[in-house]
């Protein structure tokens, strides 16, 4: 019988969660909402999509319980127009507080009773969205690939959710919901839920959906537009426009595998549905984990499914994110770190071994260029950063994907067997799914899975406040390696020898045969200054300029800027004004910005209507112009 060592644990545990630092207070400082107090378990929506108006009008009715006694209800609330607040079947007063521009404001809803613990209540609010919603992007219809119609896809996270209904605006809440949403008839809504009925009703269409997985805020999503479904598999379809739909289905079409090696690292899939959308390209993300309805960016399509590995990524997070997640957004590691681990673990399952510490390896390389851009020392290389009085979004980088990955990875190192370590990520899955939790969580689950005498480990010498607490790249060096990497290596040391005029034998079968990801890791280690008639010979053998593959034609432009290669400016102008994905819009700017920057200022201006409101305001801050 396996024993635990509880004078082991106590140690290891206490050693950590006694670290004096500002996290052990309760709360989450993104969120005015009273969560101590009373939660938020149901959501039920009424919504109608005003394309006009660029409004959603109707209410949200909120089941909540009551945890303490209490007068009131505090909701998160942002560009909202509250028009009548009802509790139980009682009118009920509210205030608006002060709004900030990070936060919004809080909403309190004056209970006409005293609310009791251990009692539930519901609060219907009826209102409406102002056009300048943050968490709602409304496209004319010469934005779509149509041109035909108009369209609107929602984006909740980090705390945009706040600016679609009144809510409690935090991870660590989750509940259920269910909707009904009224669209012009010749448009479709989908939701992240489950579809239930559809029904034409005069001009309209009305569809209503059920979500019975309880799910964080910024988890809810809607979608609006002219789309078609193409089924992949029982529970996987694709959707899009009728121009982009039968390419994203032969781009996404191994999304089912993708779901079915996770089921067997982690554990069942508990949302029923996997579909996939696919947005315009102002979508500000590659891709966005909401449950049943993943959204992504046109930007993957290929043609030769070469930038799958984002489906995965987002396949991931059914488990890690969705089904377990952070309560504070300050944990967010938890989410993205774990997702990374994962992602990669599926990828490997089908692609093979290699590709785990060739990804990770150009994960490290990503880390190290962030760390690069905003210093070691910046408070957003902290893996936990303090978020008190900071706006999510700002703090949003690499950091919690890759430096959370290489945590997760070094945990594993110290284990020192990865079939155990893959056993404790399938069992803390399971223990903690449908809840939001804490880095002490994990770490208590951790240690005490690995005290036991069958698959024991020594977790004493981990620095957990380096890797938590400390800015900087990761303390710890992983020991990745590829064969891919050095063959990348060594044709961009081939090229550095044709740059300085020691030609080096290069022709157009260097890069015969190899994937999207080795030609990224080639240009990423081109790191050192390129004549333009290098330039020119490298486009010439390679054809970089007119590669339909986003991730090399972004890497590839900032080459050519950094290089002062003008026979990539409309190449580059065309790419920022139809993808408005921050992975390679921000970093585009900022390196043009060096270069000339009332040229970006000037292209960003021509382009800013095209981007999504999280994309316009990060990209302005990279400029100096919000």
């Amino acid at each position: 019988k396996a024993t635990v060592s509880v004078l082991y644990w106590f140690n290891i545990t206490q050693r950590f969660l006694m670290t004096p630092t500002w996290r052990q207070t309760a709360g989450d400082p993104s969120t005015y909402a009273n969560i101590s107090e009373v939660v938020v378990k149901h959501m039920s929506f009424d919504w109608r999509v005003d394309f006009d108006l660029k409004e959603i009008q109707g209410s949200a009715e909120l089941s909540v319980e009551v945890l303490k006694d209490t007068d009131k209800v505090v909701l998160d609330s942002r560009d909202l127009k509250i028009h009548q607040v009802t509790v139980g079947s009682t009118a009920a007063s509210h205030t608006a507080g002060e709004a900030t521009e990070a936060f919004g404001s809080a909403v309190t809803v004056h209970a006409p009773v005293p609310l009791k613990a251990g009692t539930t209540t519901s609060i219907r609010i009826t209102y409406q969205t102002e056009p300048q919603s943050t968490a709602l992007a409304w496209l004319p219809a010469e934005q779509t690939d149509s041109g035909k119609h108009p369209y609107l896809f929602s984006q909740c996270q980090a705390i945009h959710a706040r600016s679609l209904f009144p809510c409690q605006d935090t991870p660590g809440v989750r509940a259920t919901y269910d909707a009904k949403v009224t669209v012009p008839k010749e448009l479709r809504a989908l939701m992240s839920a489950l579809l239930d009925t559809t029904e034409v009703v005069g001009d309209s269409c009305v569809t209503t959906f059920k979500q019975p997985v309880a799910i964080s805020s910024y988890l809810v999503a809607l979608v609006v537009g002219n789309l078609e479904k193409r089924d992949i598999s029982d529970r996987v379809a694709i959707w899009s426009e009728p121009q982009v739909v039968e390419a994203a289905a032969f781009d996404f079409s191994d999304t089912d595998k993708f779901v079915s090696a996770g089921e067997a690292l982690v554990g069942p899939y508990e949302w029923t549905r996997y579909d996939v959308v696919c947005l315009p390209g102002s979508f500000p993300y590659g891709g966005m984990e909401n449950p049943c309805l993943t959204f992504v960016t046109p930007s993957l399509l290929t043609g030769d499914k070469a930038l799958c590995d984002v489906i995965c990524h987002e396949v991931a997070h059914s488990w890690t994110g969705n089904l377990v997640g952070p309560k504070t957004w300050e944990d967010f590691y938890l989410n993205e770190g774990f997702t990374m681990f994962l992602q990669r673990k599926i990828m490997s399952r089908l692609y093979g071994e290699e590709y785990f510490d060739f990804d990770a390896i150009q994960g490290w390389d990503d880390l190290k260029n962030y760390m690069e851009l905003v210093g070691k020392d910046h408070a957003y290389t902290v893996l936990r950063p303090n978020l008190e009085g900071v706006d999510p979004d700002d703090a949003f980088s690499v950091v919690p994907y890759e430096k959370g990955f290489n945590f997760i990875c070094h945990l594993e190192s110290v284990v020192g067997n990865k079939k155990w370590f893959e056993q404790w990520l399938h069992e803390y899955i399971q223990t903690f799914k449908h809840q939001a939790i804490t880095t002490n969580d994990m770490v208590n689950h951790l240690v005490q899975f690995f005290s036991h005498e069958d698959h024991k480990a020594d977790f004493s010498k981990v620095d957990f406040v380096a890797w938590l607490d400390t800015p900087g790249m990761p303390h710890a060096i992983p020991g990745f390696s590829s064969k891919l990497l050095d063959d990348a290596v060594d044709l961009a040391q081939r090229w550095k020898s044709v740059a300085e005029g020691t030609a080096k034998e290069v022709s157009e079968n260097d890069i015969k045969g190899w994937s999207s990801s080795q030609i990224c890791c080639f240009l990423t280690r081109v790191d050192f200054p390129m004549p333009v008639d290098s330039l020119t010979l490298m486009d010439t053998h390679y054809k970089f300029n007119s590669s339909k593959n986003c991730e090399v034609l972004f890497l590839w432009l900032k080459l050519c800027i950094r290089n002062n290669w003008t026979s990539h400016e409309p190449v580059l102008r065309s790419m920022l004004a139809r993808i408005g994905r921050m992975k390679y819009t921000r970093p585009l700017y900022r390196e043009l910005g060096k270069v000339d920057h009332e040229k970006a200022i000037a292209i960003f201006k021509e382009n800013k209507q095209n981007y999504h409101s999280i994309c316009q305001k990060m990209v302005g801050k990279d400029l100096g112009v919000e």
